[in-house]
């Protein structure tokens, strides 16, 4: 006599490995695809530091063209992998496009709202306030400290806004600690920017003191 449980569990096996194929198959794509963003984002903001905004916004959108292309496939299978690597690429891009509005003076495009999670937002927002520390101290180097205090007031008003997000850390994947590490970056650039001034003074006093000893 056949054992009809047998026929089963045989059958429910092969099924089950059919779907963990599509799975492990659109996991692995996943990956791949949120490491190549992840790249083509870190290019995009080394191409806004030297004030290519063209090329700069050309890599975002080869990176959202990557992300929508993968993003469905994956969540698809939210349920059963941990998909949470996706969010990491969303973050990098995120980042890239706030850091060209923060350098560029220019407003991000609403367009991209709904494209990215808010987490993916707010953590990407919170890194471009984080990357114009560097910004900041090149026009410190460039004797340009008035030009420096207004990238200062735009980390500033980042980590005010941020800090107005009351949510617990499970539903903003952790955008608490990633707003304490801006707040870190910024007082470091406040304590740059104010030493920077304090040496223009003297400077200024010194050559002042000069010129009345030439007299």
């Amino acid at each position: 006599m056949e054992n009809k449980s047998l026929t089963s569990i045989k059958k429910v096996t092969t099924l089950s490995n059919s779907m963990f194929k599509d799975i492990h198959k659109s996991r692995e794509m996943g990956l791949k695809i949120s490491r190549e963003i992840i790249g083509i984002s870190s290019r995009s903001i080394r191409a806004a530091h030297r004030g290519e905004y063209k090329e700069s916004q050309k890599l975002i959108d080869e990176g959202i063209k990557k992300l929508k292309s993968v993003k469905p496939k994956v969540i698809k299978h939210s349920s059963d992998i941990n998909s949470t690597f996706m969010l990491d690429g969303e973050k990098e891009l995120c980042e890239a496009i706030f850091f060209i509005s923060f350098t560029s003076n220019k407003v991000v495009p609403s367009k991209y709202i709904n494209i990215f999670s808010p987490s993916s937002l707010l953590k990407g927002m919170a890194e471009a306030a984080s990357e114009l520390r560097r910004t900041a101290l090149d026009k410190i180097r460039d004797n340009e400290v008035s030009e420096s205090e207004k990238y200062l007031e735009i980390m500033n008003e980042v980590v005010d806004v941020l800090e107005s997000v009351d949510f617990p850390e499970g539903v903003t994947a952790g955008l608490r600690r990633t707003t304490d590490q801006l707040r870190s970056v910024v007082e470091r650039t406040r304590g740059d920017i104010t030493i920077a001034l304090e040496r223009k003074e003297l400077e200024i006093s010194i050559n002042s003191l000069k010129e009345e000893l030439k007299k």
